[in-house]
């Protein structure tokens, strides 16, 4: 497989994460989009804040499943997003989804600091040689 992977620190812990597949990418934006929060038009501020402290917590929670599911593939995805949500402390959990974030160009504008991919030559039409 050819994702890119960088190793995650946290305190005396560390991990290897992946960027996501496309697939996963649109899956991410699926799971995003399903929230109550994201349908649920009126609702108090408090109760909107605390919808969007769980959205938060539950889509880095995502993110980083499938981005270490991806590096350990024998596991069951799901038993990793549950396992993260129980026992992960949320700075923890901010930067280790900021980097699965950035490593699968979720960012924007804000890249890994090595180039990765090909180069703009690669991706040229190269013409055939018909003779």
């Amino acid at each position: 497989m050819f994702l890119e992977k960088t190793v995650f620190h946290y305190g005396p812990e560390q991990m290897e994460l992946s960027e996501l597949t496309a697939l996963q990418r649109a899956e991410f934006f699926a799971f995003i989009a399903s929230s109550d929060v994201v349908k649920d038009k009126a609702p108090s501020d408090a109760a909107r804040n605390a919808a969007l402290v769980r959205l938060n917590t539950e889509s880095s929670a995502w993110l980083v499943s499938r981005a270490l599911w991806n590096c350990h593939r024998e596991a069951d995805v799901n038993d990793i997003y549950q396992g993260i949500l129980a026992d992960w402390p949320e700075k923890a959990l901010c930067v280790a989804a900021e980097k699965v974030m950035v490593l699968s160009d979720l960012k924007g504008d804000e890249k890994p600091a090595e180039p990765s991919g090909p180069g703009e030559d690669d991706l040229k039409v190269k013409p055939t040689d018909e003779s």
